[in-house]
């Protein structure tokens, strides 16, 4: 019986998003302990742009936080479950999965451009290029490039 060999494009697309997924995870977990303690962080000690920084941050309100929290807890999940379905080749795990984190991170970068003032990085900028470049190109590579590679 010959075994199909997996194309290195998409080991090296499953590599990345175990790195981004384990990177996702421990922002999670300093964000949570950040939540923890927000309400304990001296502000008089502070300087100007970091005491700005930090009341525009404590303004957005509890809801923000927890949509934050919530989708980047799902983004880094569907990462890694996208990944193992890359490197099994699997068509639900790897090319759905895939898709669908490709389409949460989108909406999660347009979301965060959107809600973040400016004073903590919102609008239009070149963390929400970036935001954008690697949800874009894994939509485009699992449906065109690595379309017939993920079978079952």
């Amino acid at each position: 019986m010959s075994e199909e060999k997996r194309p290195g494009g998409l080991t090296a697309l499953a590599v990345i998003n175990f790195v981004f997924s384990g990177w996702g995870f421990i922002s999670l977990l300093g964000l949570a302990v950040f939540f923890a303690f927000i309400g304990k962080i001296p502000t008089d000690q502070m300087q100007e742009p970091q005491k700005t920084q930090f009341e525009a941050f404590q303004d957005m309100g509890v809801y923000v936080f927890v949509m934050i929290f919530v989708l980047s807890l799902i983004s880094s999940v569907l990462l890694l479950l996208s990944g193992i379905g890359y490197l099994k080749q699997k068509k639900f795990l790897g090319r759905t999965i895939g898709n669908i984190y490709a389409v949460i991170a989108i909406v999660g970068s347009v979301f965060s451009g959107m809600m973040f003032p400016s004073e903590l990085g919102g609008g239009f900028n070149i963390g929400s290029i970036i935001g954008l470049i690697y949800p874009i190109l894994t939509l485009i590579l699992l449906n065109t490039t690595f379309r017939d590679d993920l079978t079952n």
